[in-house]
């Protein structure tokens, strides 16, 4: 009776090595500083990505926010996993990703870019969260907080 558990117990730790083993292949990098700038290290502790960043955000949707120049004066943009800057650092403030749009600061106001960094909503709002189900919730202070589509519709009007 004890052969069966065992071989039971013996498939289990089996599968679970093997199924650790498929986990997705090329983890995004994470940031991590050395000498006053950020770079991004894999899972092993080497850097992919060699330090040259003022300010490093983790990935989302394949990006990772940047910043260049000490604050007050930084302009945030967008690298790729090879490091590779595929939207410039030109935005006064910048979030991640989430279902292909990403919130930025413009003069003050936040709008909302897509994935090759065209300005797709235009800086209006004072606050600005992620997309989830085709919306985000936005906030204008005088007029108080609503939805938006990724077009930039209001699809739920702004309310106080």
């Amino acid at each position: 009776m004890k052969l069966p558990i065992l071989l039971a117990l013996a498939a289990a730790l089996a599968f679970g090595s093997v199924a650790q083993e498929q986990k997705p292949a090329g983890e995004p990098p994470t940031p991590f500083p050395r000498k006053g700038k950020y770079g991004y290290r894999d899972k092993h502790g080497e850097f992919v990505i060699e330090p040259q960043f003022d300010y490093a955000g983790e990935f989302s949707e394949g990006l990772a926010v940047v910043g260049l120049g000490k604050f007050p004066a930084t302009k945030w943009g967008y690298i790729n996993r090879e490091g590779k800057v595929v939207i410039p650092a030109q935005f006064d403030g910048a979030h991640d990703f989430s279902e292909g749009m990403a919130a930025v600061g413009i003069g003050g106001k936040l709008g909302y870019i897509d994935r090759t960094g065209k300005l797709v909503v235009p800086p209006q709002f004072d606050e600005a969260q992620k997309f989830s189900g085709g919306r985000a919730r936005v906030r204008i202070i005088k007029e108080g907080y609503g939805y938006i589509s990724k077009t930039g519709e209001r699809v739920v009007p702004l309310q106080p």
